[in-house]
């Protein structure tokens, strides 16, 4: 798990001639899940249930742009 810590460089910064360490690579990954208000919901309990993310990570639900139908947008990101 310690190798999935990143340090924030604004507070943290190592003393001086110590190694810079190495940034794992993060990519942002969006979710986004588009129905009834009701089955969106549904679906953000269970993958909550299921530890995928926590149902305030999820945006409000908006409208897609595209279709007007109701949606709500998680951004997962992902460490390699």
């Amino acid at each position: 798990m310690s190798e999935e810590f990143i340090l924030n460089s604004e507070i943290y910064s190592a003393p001086s001639g110590t190694p810079a360490p190495t940034q794992p690579v993060r990519e942002p990954i969006l979710i986004t899940i588009i129905g009834s208000a009701t089955g969106i919901d549904l679906v953000v309990k269970i993958l909550h249930r299921l530890g995928f993310a926590e149902a305030r990570a999820w945006s409000k639900l908006q409208n897609d742009p595209n279709t007007g139908r109701p949606m709500r947008v998680l951004t997962k990101w992902l460490r390699y």
